[in-house]
């Protein structure tokens, strides 16, 4: 990926209609526990991430903003350790990026805790991601629903980012 930091892909409204009506299959964390048992999880939301948790699913990588709905009600604390990053609404920035593919390269269970919006950081996790690695992700007020990274996933995402139009930090 060649940007700078401080560059962004910026989500057309088009995209995010794109994005929405490709949802994974809702499931539960009995569905992760059982169904996808020894692969990587990853989760994006607040609410996912904490039910995850509470079910014992190892997860390696967690992307939250410490919020749920946008309202900071202080029911999700910062932990130490966690990799801070700015993500404005509607756009992916090159940061987010760049922390997501530092985490699947080191290899370590991290979590990140974005400054502004989460939920498309679903798509440089499949972009960094191995195959079979699963992302849980919240449906606000319908629930979790999973996705399996595929090869055909992962190319309907270079597609995506391809024709997203990029903001470039001078």
């Amino acid at each position: 990926m060649q940007l700078k930091s401080g560059s962004k892909f910026i989500v057309s409204h088009i995209i995010r209609e794109e994005i929405s009506q490709s949802n994974g299959e809702f499931c539960s964390p009995e569905i992760v526990l059982n169904r996808y048992s020894g692969r990587t999880i990853c989760s994006v939301g607040d609410v996912t991430t904490k039910i995850l948790s509470s079910a014992s699913v190892e997860v390696f990588l967690q992307v939250v903003d410490l919020k749920t709905k946008r309202n900071n009600d202080g029911s999700f604390p910062h932990i130490e350790g966690s990799i801070k990053v700015f993500n404005p609404p509607g756009v992916i920035t090159h940061d987010l990026f760049l922390a997501i593919e530092k985490v699947f390269k080191e290899g370590k269970k991290a979590r990140i805790e974005v400054d502004g919006e989460e939920d498309l950081a679903v798509i440089p996790i499949i972009f960094y991601s191995k195959l079979d690695t699963v992302i849980a992700y919240g449906i606000p007020d319908k629930g979790m629903a999973c996705l399996e990274v595929t090869q055909s996933l992962k190319e309907k995402i270079d597609d995506l980012l391809k024709r997203m139009d990029i903001e470039w930090q001078k």
